[in-house]
């Protein structure tokens, strides 16, 4: 199946970008860019100019073909080739060429054999012309003027494949020369002005188009670039807003964005939403023993246990203020959570941090409240919940810390 889609090639590397920005500065009088953005340039823009081609080429076959009554009034001589030439060569070929041209992937060689359609016709015309003996086929000459006009600016043949094919065109007509039954002066200047002047402004046209062509599309890059730089750069900030730098969990804006996601979600499903709060023991003391450096390495420990404890996709660890963290825990049921609860505490203990300044134990310990509601429930809230787990968290480190305490309403911690 033909794909006329364009191709997405991606953001352009960095020397890439600079290479376009002086490129946009410093123009391209060439028409060639840096071999890279030359590839990316010839493949972005493949599909619109196939398009143009396809079209082209169904009505090179049919006004050629149309030529044909000009044959008849001004070479009648010559009319039993001409029809066989364009009717019983070019047609066939034309079409033969446009399927190999749509199946080609390379934007190139699609050029060539839109030149070689050119030369093709233009070896055609000028072959009829030197075999001809009519007085008018010397004038006949013009009708290069017509192959000049459509190949540059209908076809919008790439400037130096236009180039090439004036350059076979002049060739073409000096070699036939000699062949075409002269004609007055008076008549053959004013032609040669005519196909001079038709190939001056058709190159000159086709010079114009493709540089902004080439321009637009780089002005098109640069702007996505930077579009990607930005949404990349937005998405960075917004990261960074939610998270919490010291311990790469969520910070408490972006808990307080989910609890509340996920209450309105258990309130139509039914579910019930627990809250793990956790507090690290005897933090302040932690730091005036071993400095705020090591302090901040305890954090990050801490949380990065919590992390590899609570990984179900629908929970969030983060941290809460200060050396408090807390967990949002959904579709999870208080006996639940306190075993996750309990698993973490031992977790903690396991990572034997030393805490000589702690009267509960030699090494890092938490305190953890734990609470769950079914937001269905009547009169329950999310600052409900949380007041809950703070009150547990409370009765936890009153009750001699390095404990889980569940929701006060249960009547006892672990």
């Amino acid at each position: 199946m033909l794909d006329l889609g364009p191709i997405d090639l991606g953001p352009v590397s960095a020397d890439s970008a600079e290479q376009i920005d002086g490129l946009l500065s410093k123009g391209f009088p060439t028409l060639r860019f840096p071999p890279e953005l030359e590839r990316r340039f010839q493949l972005d823009t493949a599909a619109d100019r196939l398009r143009v081609i396809i079209i082209t080429a169904v009505l090179v076959v049919v006004l050629f073909n149309g030529y044909l009554l000009t044959d008849a009034l001004m070479i009648p001589d010559v009319m039993a080739q001409a029809v066989t030439l364009r009717v019983g060569l070019f047609t066939p070929v034309c079409l033969i060429g446009l399927y190999i041209l749509i199946k080609t992937p390379s934007p190139f060689y699609r050029e060539v054999l839109v030149l070689l359609a050119g030369v093709l016709a233009t070896g055609i015309t000028l072959y009829l012309l030197s075999i001809s003996k009519d007085p008018l086929a010397g004038p006949y000459l013009v009708g290069m003027a017509m192959v000049v006009m459509f190949s540059h600016s209908v076809a919008q043949m790439r400037f130096w494949m236009a180039v090439v094919l004036d350059i076979v065109i002049a060739l073409g007509i000096a070699v036939a020369w000699p062949y075409i039954p002269p004609a007055p002066i008076e008549v053959m200047i004013p032609l040669a002005m005519v196909l001079i002047s038709t190939v001056t402004f058709t190159l000159f046209g086709c010079y114009s188009l493709e540089r902004d062509e080439r321009q637009n599309w780089l002005l098109r890059v640069r702007e996505s670039n930077l579009m990607a730089a930005l949404k990349t750069a937005n998405e960075r900030l917004d990261k960074i807003s939610r998270a919490d730098l010291l311990t790469q969990v969520a910070n408490r804006r972006h808990f307080d964005e989910f609890l509340a996601k996920v209450w309105d979600r258990a309130e139509i499903d039914g579910s019930e939403v627990a809250l793990i709060m956790v507090d690290v023991d005897h933090f302040k003391a932690y730091n005036d023993q071993y400095g705020h450096p090591a302090g901040d390495e305890c954090l990050r420990q801490v949380a990065a246990t919590l992390k590899r404890r609570l990984r179900r996709p629908g929970d969030l660890v983060a941290r809460f203020g200060g050396e408090e963290f807390i967990a949002v825990l959904t579709g999870t049921s208080l006996p639940v959570a306190l075993q996750a609860a309990e698993r973490i505490k031992v977790a903690i203990e396991r990572l034997r941090l030393p805490h000589v300044g702690s009267p509960t134990s030699s090494f890092v310990t938490i305190s953890v409240g734990v609470a769950s509601l079914r937001p269905i429930d009547r009169g329950v809230t999310q600052k409900g919940l949380l007041s809950q787990a703070d009150q547990a968290l409370y009765r936890a480190k009153n009750s001699g810390r390095n404990r889980v305490w569940p929701d006060p309403d249960s009547g006892g911690g672990t």
